[in-house]
């Protein structure tokens, strides 16, 4: 249900509390309790001391306020967002204690501190938004209520107002296509399965591992209700995708008449068409869609639609009148709707953006710095922008970000260009990297330069508990490497903000440089200077290491020197194979195996390193034994050869969503290599040329596989970390 505007709201509740007659108002305001309800949720035991209020918001822009009101801390905000952000900076900069993605640190008492001084911040930016298309796929696609509910508390609470759904759209486009005709084997063949389904919404592929039950989308299209309910419940826009002109490929086969410009592959797989926008029948199929949009999930203020996404054809269609059509029937469905699209590749199209009106478009800018672009108010034709954060690819746990691009270039566009209107977290899986992800949620509410180290040193007392010397220079390494990318001599192909992967991860080769096609070639950083953060990280007292927030550091810290590892010692390898030497190609490859071993008894102690979390996900979603099966393989081939061979092999889309999980490093990585690394073996023993390894298929059988895995962590990852500080002889 949407909370109600303009009605008589309470400006003032206390948690815990009840409601107080004197403070109602007939002020334009809204209703505190949703947020009150994140609060109890997030802070159970703290919650009952916070007293909400509302407050009008500042030259347009929104604020927030923190003071003491008697023995409460009272925190007020103009908008929903703005009063979750005020209570967060009150946990961040006066408890110092954190709420994150990657485990919480509450503090030891259940009291928190009263603010000592009035605290009043406001943000110029009226977008805060949230989720790379492709989250989805690498990070949602088998999410169950609960699971949803912590991230859309956790994003409230990160001042985010804005978040993408494409749950449920399958249905959507279920009652599309049958109401013009097609059967429902034919669309349900079509429509692919949830972990792969958002490359289908962005045009890029249909028909992988199909067909979708009815009963999945049935569960599909209550969960996204539940979802864009919670979200209007809170004040955040609920974006949800648009009709541009995708229909299956054989449309004109059906419609004779109809205009489909065929669009060929995408990475191997066919690609929806795409109806001519000028076509009469556009018209008709975008007012079903977004008829039954309607009818299932409400109504919106943004929809997202990527036309001519990587590699899109436009054929002999006049782009800019296309444009134009593809937004009037949205606006004709959404009277004053945003377009939302993405600057990615050579899109927007400059023709797209001279044939529509600009100011109701919002366009991501995820391409603003890999050929520096300063002047956006050019290149968009002054179509409003959100600065897009993408600091990693393929939902991986690569520990890593530029945050120069964070601080600095962020700030630089915004003083450049007067349509830049707010920020968009745009990474392409979540769960992983939680400093990057408080520093860019928080950088929307400053407009003075940042000091990084301080910054960091009151992110280390918040997230372990005090400033502990060898977590700050821990973290000082940190700073130093992982967290400072820069433009260097590593081709990057597309990924410039990104950290290398591990080549743990890669398909085996002596020469291989990364895991996935468009990744960095090398190490964007020092590595020996990086491996000093783990003896810190071992030193910090031991009172400071039971919570979840350093538990989860530390292990992500070990995890990416043992990543970084496998760099130094794939040459040494290469040598010792080239120069004949068996026994040091023996001795160097059992080190190599035995750190991929070291590596997934440590990622076996943590919840977010679990293969088996990720699959114990897909279950409750299957209501057949072969649907299980089905759903199993959907999830399970994305993370590895994410597609058939054609995708996996003639396209190199193999691991481009390759994780550092326990089980599937031991029985996907580990197998690779150490099936690898006996053929060279053979090799030398023989002096015959290595056999050929069909690496699709072993890939396969691991997504056909029956093999079962823990969801709960086990072992200690202080103990484990600290064994692997003393195999690569780390001292402090």
């Amino acid at each position: 249900m949407q909370r109600p505007l303009g009605t008589l709201l309470l400006t003032t509740i206390c948690l815990g509390m009840g409601v107080s007659a004197a403070h109602a108002t007939l002020a334009p305001a809204f209703d505190v309790r949703p947020e009150q309800s994140v609060i109890s949720r997030l802070l159970p035991t703290q919650a009952s001391q916070f007293e909400l209020g509302v407050m009008d918001s500042k030259h347009g822009h929104e604020r927030f306020r923190i003071s003491r009101d008697g023995n409460r801390i009272k925190v007020e905000g103009s908008s929903p967002s703005a009063l979750l952000f005020g209570v967060n900076w009150y946990l961040k900069y006066v408890a110092h204690v954190q709420i994150s993605p990657n485990g919480d640190r509450l503090g030891p008492t259940d009291t928190f501190p009263l603010p000592t001084a009035t605290i009043e911040r406001e943000t110029p930016y009226a977008f805060r938004y949230a989720l790379n298309e492709n989250v989805d796929g690498y990070t949602a696609p088998y999410w169950d209520w609960p699971r949803w509910e912590r991230e859309i508390d956790v994003l409230a609470l990160s001042g985010i107002n804005a978040v993408i759904v494409e749950r449920g759209m399958d249905t959507v486009l279920y009652r599309t296509f049958h109401d013009v005709g097609y059967s429902d084997d034919e669309i349900r063949n079509w429509i692919t399965q949830p972990a792969h389904q958002n490359w289908q919404l962005m045009g890029n592929m249909c028909c992988f591992n199909g067909p979708i039950s009815s009963a999945l989308m049935q569960k599909r299209a209550q969960s996204a209700q539940k979802i864009v309910a919670r979200l209007h419940e809170l004040g955040i826009t609920p974006v949800l995708p648009g009709f541009y002109g995708i229909v299956p490929a054989d449309f004109q086969n059906k419609f004779p008449n109809a205009h489909v410009v065929p669009q060929g592959e995408w990475a191997g797989f066919t690609r929806p068409g795409w109806l001519d926008p000028r076509d009469p029948m556009f018209a008709k199929l975008a007012a079903l869609f977004y008829r039954h949009q309607r009818e299932l999930f409400g109504d919106s203020t943004i929809y997202d639609m990527e036309v001519f996404q990587e590699g899109g054809d436009s054929g002999n269609v006049p782009v800019p009148e296309a444009a134009r059509d593809v937004q009037n029937a949205l606006l004709a469905a959404h009277p004053g709707a945003r377009w939302m699209m993405l600057a990615w590749q050579g899109n927007p199209r400059q023709d797209l953006l001279s044939g529509v009106d600009r100011q109701h478009l919002l366009i991501i800018d995820i391409n603003h710095d890999r050929v520096p672009r300063d002047d956006r108010q050019k290149d968009f034709q002054d179509a409003p922008f959100l600065f897009g954060g993408i600091w990693e690819f393929g939902g991986r746990t690569t520990l890593g970000a530029n945050i120069n691009n964070i601080t600095a270039r962020l700030q630089h566009l915004a003083r450049a260009n007067n349509n830049m209107v707010g920020t968009a977290v745009f990474t392409e899986g979540m769960d992983t990297n939680p400093f990057a992800f408080d520093l860019f949620t928080e950088m929307a509410w400053r407009n003075q330069p940042l000091d990084t180290e301080r910054w960091t040193a009151d992110y280390v007392r918040r997230r372990y508990g005090a400033l502990d010397p060898h977590a700050l220079a821990a973290w000082r390494v940190l700073l130093n490497t992982a967290y400072n990318i820069r433009i260097d001599n590593v081709v990057f192909n597309s990924e410039r903000d990104a950290a290398q992967e591990s080549l743990f991860n890669a398909q085996p080769s002596l020469t291989v440089n990364r895991a996935s096609n468009w990744s960095p070639e090398a190490m964007r950083y020092n590595a020996d200077a990086f491996k000093k953060s783990l003896p810190e990280m071992l030193q910090v007292e031991p009172a400071l290491r039971s919570s979840d927030t350093y538990q989860y550091d530390l292990l992500d810290i070990a995890r990416q020197t043992l990543a970084n590892e496998s760099r130094i010692l794939l040459p040494q390898i290469k040598d010792a194979y080239n120069s004949k030497d068996r026994a040091r190609f023996e001795a160097l490859t059992q080190r190599w195996l035995q750190l991929m071993d070291l590596q997934d008894e440590l990622l076996n102690t943590n919840r977010f390193f679990l293969v088996g979390t990720w699959l114990a996900q897909v279950q409750p979603w299957a209501s057949t034994p072969d649907e299980l099966t089905q759903l199993d393989y959907d999830a399970r081939s994305l993370l590895t050869t994410w597609g058939d061979r054609k995708a996996s092999e003639g396209a190199s889309l193999h691991d481009y969503g390759n994780k550092d999980w326990a089980g599937l490093t031991h029985d996907y990585y580990r197998l690779r290599w150490q099936t690898y690394f006996r053929s060279l073996d053979d090799a030398l023993s023989t002096g015959k040329p290595p056999e050929p390894i069909d690496w699709f298929a072993l890939g396969d059988a691991w997504n056909r596989g029956q093999q079962r895995y823990a969801d709960k962590p086990s072992g200690d990852a202080y103990e484990v970390a600290t064994r692997i500080a003393r195999v690569l002889q780390l001292s402090p």
